[in-house]
Formats: structure tokens, sequence, C-alpha cells
């Protein structure tokens, strides 16, 4: 669960529905699922009912993000080359698999390579999958990478899981070869696991909306005796804390348990504990050795058929208590996949340093932020050299607005990002209060909220990223313009 930001609600002038003091927003997913595991599209916030310690929470924010396209900001029936949108096709959820040698280096190169080629050779697709080995020295080694920051992903011209096979076997021999750590120290081990898991998260992090991370792994375990320091050790508290880190990021850990001697041989051991705490607190699934197919099958459905739910609570304290969540779905056919769960390890964001964190993130990933529909279109200023006119559309169903009286009220930013040979630059963001009566709302549902902007472009500038983001709600859309000359 996600607290996107403390939000203050005047008393005086302002009559809110959704909150009316100081209160912590709480962004939670939920994938819905038919009985074989598929998305279930077209669910309404009153098909939800959502339970936080045990009391009934009133849902404030509901949005899908899965594979329906947007009703609003959707591409034209004969795409005009002149305007984009981070909407003109199906999103894109990004899928990380990680093979684990740090944990157990009794896994063979036969063994994992049988595994993960069957596995990644009946993917539906391989674009937005990416694939590393966690060596036995504690490094992450990319067979097919995240692509860096302030580039620009591009689709390959064919699926990069082709040649798997012979990929795998060259990497695997690779890294086979590497100095491993002292295993004796479970310290150390536990460190660098966790150090890799946070490194990788933070690349995936750059990706917006629901991400997946399967994990091929023997696990950590939860406490052990440390030679350095010469006594025993308990790894709880940090793993929690890892794992919360990663649900902040949307990240769902997807951990496969593997064995030494096949599936029949994986006992409930405290590794295997660690890893149902990894699933059950980013929510994410478990799945048993050999699971790596079903692990990569599910995690595609699971974000595909994801819903965002947001609600108002007290600022929870930072004391590490466990709350328990709960959500249950009217229609009984469907099935709900959602954190059970959240440990009070860290406290609500300041409204600002959402808005900064998350203008930032869209400005250097190599993905569009697609949390809130943008399109946008560009021409020169008949008025001005060297200055761009920009006309943007915003889907107001992807926003956090209030209803205040007859009006809806909401608050955002716009920022424009330029990229050249020189690197990366970006605009002061712009405020904008939105006010929007029932009829205006009803015009902006029907094509989305529309603005004008005009700006310098300097004639080294190759791409212009326009950037809004929901203040409120920490989310951001982004769509990118070539214009070099």
């Amino acid at each position: 669960m996600r607290c996107a930001c403390f939000v203050a609600v005047a008393a005086v002038g302002l009559m809110c529905t959704i909150a009316e003091a100081a209160d912590q927003l709480n962004i939670l997913d939920v994938a819905a699922l038919d009985s074989q595991g598929l998305p279930v599209t077209g669910l309404q916030s009153s098909d939800f009912q959502l339970q936080q310690d045990g009391k009934t929470q009133t849902i404030a924010y509901f949005r899908f993000t899965g594979d329906k396209p947007s009703q609003v900001i959707k591409p034209d029936a004969e795409p005009d080359p002149h305007v984009y949108s981070n909407r003109a096709g199906v999103p894109l959820h990004i899928t990380v698999v990680l093979i684990d040698l740090l944990s157990d280096r009794l896994l063979t190169g036969a063994t994992i390579n049988e595994e993960l080629t069957r596995a990644l050779k009946n993917v539906e697709s391989s674009e937005g999958l990416y694939l590393y080995i966690l060596t036995s020295s504690g490094a992450l080694y990319p067979i097919h990478a995240l692509p860096a920051p302030d580039s620009q992903e591009t689709a390959a011209g064919e699926p990069w899981t082709k040649n798997i096979a012979a990929t795998l076997q060259a990497a695997l021999k690779t890294v086979f070869s590497f100095k491993p750590v002292d295993e004796r120290d479970v310290v150390f081990r536990f460190n660098s696991t966790m150090n890799a898991l946070k490194n990788l998260g933070g690349q995936m992090r750059l990706a917006s909306g629901r991400k997946s991370l399967v994990w091929v792994t023997h696990g950590v375990p939860l406490n052990g005796v440390s030679i350095s320091e010469q006594g025993r050790v308990d790894f709880t508290n940090p793993l929690r804390v890892v794992c919360q880190e990663l649900e902040r990021a949307q990240i769902a850990v997807y951990p496969v348990a593997e064995s030494t001697t096949g599936a029949a041989a994986a006992l409930v051991t405290e590794s295997e504990q660690s890893l149902e705490e990894f699933a059950n607190i980013t929510g994410g699934r478990m799945y048993r050795s050999g699971g790596v197919g079903d692990a990569l099958k599910q995690a595609v459905n699971d974000a595909r058929a994801n819903y965002e739910l947001g609600y108002y609570t007290e600022p929870a304290k930072t004391d590490g208590k466990h709350h328990k969540l709960r959500v249950t779905c009217a229609r009984k056919e469907v099935r709900l996949l959602a954190a059970p769960g959240f440990y009070a390890l860290f406290g609500p964001q300041q409204p600002a340093d959402v808005e900064r964190n998350a203008a930032l993130l869209a400005v250097h990933s190599p993905f569009e932020a697609t949390e809130i529909g943008l399109r946008a279109s560009v021409a020169p200023d008949p008025g001005a050299a060297g200055t761009m006119r920009f006309d943007i559309h915003i889907d107001p169903a992807d926003l956090l607005l209030r209803q205040a009286g007859d009006h809806r009220t909401g608050r955002l930013s716009m920022l424009f990002a330029v990229y050249g040979p020189d690197g990366v630059g970006q605009s002061k963001p712009l405020p904008i209060d939105v006010n929007l009566t029932t009829a205006q709302y009803d015009t902006a549902m029907r094509g989305g909220l529309e603005f004008h902007q005009a700006m310098p472009v300097g004639a080294t500038v190759q791409r212009v990223r326009v950037v809004v983001v929901d203040r409120d709600l920490g989310a951001a859309g982004s769509v990118t313009i070539p214009v070099g000359r």
C-alpha cells in the first residue's frame, strides 16, 4: 500500500465529501481475475469493498490500469502524424526475471537453462520483459537489461528471446566463473541480496504503474549466525523494509522457491518464509520449484487486470505495526489479488516531495509515464521565432478530482523536458488549479482537459517531453514529441 501524500483540506469554503481534515491518501493495487486466472475488466468502484483493520473505508479514487484503452485519450481512427499520445496502444507492463545464484549455487547451469528456456519461449511477447542474473559474487549481471535513464525505449525488430537457449548458456558460462562471496557469513549474503533487489527496484521504478519481479531463488534466511559479528542476527525487520520499499514503487514480487532436487523436496523453511513475506507484502504470488513459466504468465495477467483503489485514513504512526487489509468484490465469480496488509514503516510524504519525485521519474524515464492519459500536438508559433506551440489534452478520469459543491477541483502541474546532445533540461513546473462545473467536467470526459502552452525550443533540441503531475495523487503522465530540425 502506497501513501501518496498528506492532504490538508480547509473546513471553510470547500465542502469536500472525501476528506475534511488532514488525512493520508493510501493507494492499493488490486488484480481482478476470473476462475481461469484471466483479467476481468469493466468493474466499477461500487463493485469493491475495502477494509483496513476491520474498518470499512470509502473508496475516494478508482482507476483501471490494465489493458483496456482509454475512452478519452485514445488514438484517432485515422492517426495524425503530428499528434502524439501515451495511450496509443496497449499499456506496457514491465516484468523482470531475476535468476538468483547468490542464494544457492547448487543450481546447475543445465537446470537453469532448461527451465528458463522453456518458460521464455512460451511468453506471449518479449516486449517489456527483462532478464538478469544475481551472481555468486553479489552483482547484477544483465542478459537483457532495462533501458538506461534519459534514453528512449524503442520497439525491437524481433523478440530478444528468439535465441534464448544460446544466450542463456553463454551468460551462465560467464557468471559461474565469478568469485563467490563467503557463503558462511549470512549477514554478507543477506545484505548483498537486499542491495541487489533495491538496485533492481530502483531501475524498475522508472516505469510507471504496476511492475512484476519474478525472482528464481532459494531465498534468504530470516535469521542466522554472523561470523563477522560473532552472534545471532534477525533479518525480519530489514527484510520487511525492503519489501515495503518495493511495494511503494508498485513492484509485485513473484518468488519461485527453487529446490536442488525437484519440487517434491521443497519443504517449508525459513527461506521460504522470507519469500512468502516478499509475495504477501508486495501483492505478488509465491511459486514452488519449476514454476517459472507459471509465475511469468500470471505476473503478466495480474498486471493486465490491475485496479488502483485510493482511500483516506488518519496518518499512520511509523511504529512498524502490521495493518490488515481486506478487499472483496460484489461479483462472486471475480477473484482478487492484493496485499493482505502492510507494515507502518514509512511516514507520508509531503505534497511538494510527492510532486517533485513524480516529475523527476517522468523526466528521466526511458518509458512514457502512463498513469495520466495525455495527447499532444506541436506546431511553430507564427508570432515568435524559435517558439513552439503545444496543444495538450489531459484525461480527467485519471485525476484525483474532489467534489466541492457543484464543482470538481484538483491540483496539477505541467513541465517540459528537452533532450539534446548536451543532455536533459526542464522548465519550471507550471501549477494548474482545476475547477470544473458539472457541464465542463462532462465536456472534459468526452475530449479531455485542454491546455495550450508556447515554449522556446532551441535548434539543437531533438525531442520535448510534456509531463503532467497530479500533485495530490503523485501520479504522472508524459508524452514525447520529436522536434529536431
